[in-house]
């Protein structure tokens, strides 16, 4: 194999890379322990998935530009409680639902003006709307529990076809989009830009503040259709549903995924396997008999160590890029 040919294929190894890790696991962990491969054991892991692979597309969206947005997960928690709240008011399932994404759509809009406009770093933006994201939650969610009976949100949620959640068909159609948004729409093709190079964006006419907004706003529509998997699949919504938890999964994902947290380097079907090695990694460590308090331990754990194998990655891509020149 000549010099020119490995040049060409290790970048390709690491694209691939999230595949590599998801089998790699996958196998590890048949072999400690069968159960974790068997048939209803994956149905489960896919279906557990699910709300964490949306949630990531918005967070890959963000960090495609070097952003953040740590309220997405209490956006999430709010969405989730306004909407029960809304439909155990009476209002219908349509008009709940309707409120649930202006009122995310706002919240989206709102961190992007002001990191867009007032130049307010998105760490401090989103952490102070974090904040008062978990004080609303609280306020609305004045009852506690809510049961949500649904019929629509239950077909989607709890019932199958084919032996399947319609969770997963309903997700599928959503990476469908989110692939073609980001792939095929001058939206994706201007957050890539964005990333990789913010003057040159500039410099070649991308009106940098309003990409940036929308990009935020389409944050807050992930956290509200993440919010609609969540009450579909679990009818009993508290203040707790989301939360940081599931924004530690949902970056984890994407990071995992290949999305640099520097910018300009991710994709969709990265962010959905990075969402399936946090569901494997969680149902694994369940099944062993893992301590419940010790999981946020391992996934904190993982995400360093993607940063740090990300850091790697865009230091040997660059080495690579140099070598070839």
């Amino acid at each position: 194999m000549t010099i020119a040919m490995r040049k060409g294929m290790l970048p390709r190894i690491l694209d691939l890379s999230p595949l590599i890790l998801l089998a790699g696991l996958t196998i590890v962990f048949g072999s400690l322990d069968p159960r974790v491969v068997s048939g209803q054991s994956l149905i489960n892991i896919v279906s557990q998935a699910t709300p964490v692979a949306v949630l990531a597309l918005g967070a890959m969206i963000v960090l495609l530009t070097g952003g953040i947005d740590l309220s997405a997960g209490i956006g999430v928690a709010f969405c989730a409680v306004l909407v029960a709240s809304l439909i155990d008011m009476g209002t219908g399932l349509a008009g709940a639902l309707a409120i649930g994404l202006c009122a995310m759509l706002l919240v989206g809009l709102a961190n992007g003006l002001v990191i867009a406009l007032l130049r307010i770093p998105p760490f401090v933006t989103t952490l102070a709307s974090m904040v008062a994201l978990q004080g609303a939650t609280l306020a609305v969610a004045s009852k506690g529990v809510l049961v949500v009976r649904e019929p629509v949100l239950k077909f989607v949620g709890v019932e199958r076809s084919f032996g399947l959640p319609h969770v997963i068909f309903a997700t599928v159609i959503i990476v469908l989009l989110a692939m073609v948004l980001m792939r095929r729409s001058r939206f994706g093709l201007r957050t890539y830009a964005l990333g990789s190079d913010p003057a040159a964006a500039e410099l070649a006419g991308i009106p940098v503040a309003r990409h940036t907004i929308l990009v935020y706003a389409a944050s807050g529509l992930f956290a509200f259709l993440t919010a609609v998997i969540m009450i579909s699949r679990v009818p009993v919504v508290t203040p707790n549903i989301g939360g940081t938890s599931l924004l530690l999964d949902a970056i984890a994902a994407a990071v995992l995924g290949g999305t640099s947290i520097f910018g300009g380097r991710g994709t969709v079907w990265g962010a959905v396997v990075g969402a399936l090695i946090v569901s494997l990694l969680t149902t694994a460590l369940r099944i062993f008999g893992t301590d419940p308090s010790s999981l946020e331990l391992y996934k904190g754990a993982i995400i360093m160590l993607a940063l740090l194998a990300d850091a790697a990655m865009t230091h040997a891509k660059a080495r690579l890029m140099e070598i070839a020149r």
